[in-house]
């Protein structure tokens, strides 16, 4: 579900009501140099946001099914998909 570039939808919502949800989001540098992401989204900004995530979490989901095998497991955690997506949610929103 890879969205157009030009496109005004990314992961079937509203491109302005992601920026709006992602101006809520803030990140810090965790202490082992990883990064920790905060946001309180506001009730009537988050389901377009939860939804683009959940749908790109999806897409994820189903490359990541493609890897499994006998000899190789899932090759990322649920944790990591979700961080996955909501790197991957960011980059198509801010990619004009």
């Amino acid at each position: 579900m890879a969205d157009e570039t030009d496109s005004d939808l990314i992961a079937g919502e509203l491109r302005v009501d992601l920026l709006r949800a992602l101006s809520y989001v803030e990140t810090e540098s965790g202490p082992d140099g990883s990064y920790i992401v905060n946001g309180d989204l506001p009730p009537d900004v988050a389901p377009p946001f939860i939804r683009a995530i959940m749908r790109i979490e999806a897409e994820l989901l189903l490359h990541d099914a493609r890897q499994v095998t006998v000899d190789h497991g899932e090759p990322r955690t649920p944790e990591e998909r979700r961080a996955d997506a909501f790197l991957a949610l960011a980059l198509r929103v801010t990619d004009t």
